[in-house]
């Protein structure tokens, strides 16, 4: 950031509009955490592995695509290498211990549904892996891609079948667990709408 402060632009700032940022914006070069917005903290499940995500986005409508950051050192990055199907299972702010737990240990050096108080793994219907019985929504996924950066690799998989709890995904009604990066969580605490 620190070299967009005195970088060329390609046309001039509009009049009155200043041409680099003024106090009380600081800029940084390396700090992914602190521009880090709050995102929903998931339960992805790599064949029978669950991972906590909070890298995550839907990318395309038709086919329905989405796409998930996976830290290349994780144990789930090396079967997604295999190509394994995933699940991505979207919990109420309710499981964030279980959740917690699923990013504190690997993988391959245990059985992380043995750790977790109240999470039980079911077979999905369309795809080669675990989900979660008690998420609120779940998402049945094929690799489309995993494209490797020197950190993590962006997964691509295509939707292929959803899951979801009739009644309990109204804004009103749940509460997801959010992550703030650091080691930071929080949750939504009220949904508000636009008056049509």
């Amino acid at each position: 950031m620190d070299r967009l402060k005195n970088a060329d632009h390609a046309l001039p700032p509009p009049d009155g509009v200043p041409s680099t940022p003024r106090a009380p914006f600081k800029t940084l070069t390396e700090a992914y955490f602190l521009g880090y917005v709050p995102r929903p903290l998931a339960l992805m499940c790599v064949g029978e592995n669950p991972l906590a995500v909070a890298w995550h986005a839907p990318i395309n409508k038709d086919p329905f695509l989405y796409a998930v950051a996976i830290d290349r050192t994780n144990h789930s990055h090396r079967l997604l290498e295999e190509g394994r199907d995933f699940t991505l299972n979207f919990l109420s702010a309710d499981y964030l211990e279980d959740l917690l737990l699923s990013g504190q240990h690997h993988g391959d050096k245990l059985d992380k549904w043995k750790l977790f108080k109240s999470l039980k793994p079911v077979r999905a219907l369309k795809v080669n892996a675990l989900m979660v019985e008690q998420a609120l929504l779940v998402y049945e996924c094929r690799q489309e891609g995993l494209i490797g950066f020197a950190d993590h690799s962006l997964l691509v998989g295509r939707v292929e079948l959803l899951h979801y709890k009739r009644g309990k995904l109204k804004p009103d009604r749940v509460r997801y667990p959010l992550h703030m990066g650091k080691g930071y969580f929080s949750k939504n605490s009220r949904a508000y709408t636009l008056k049509r």
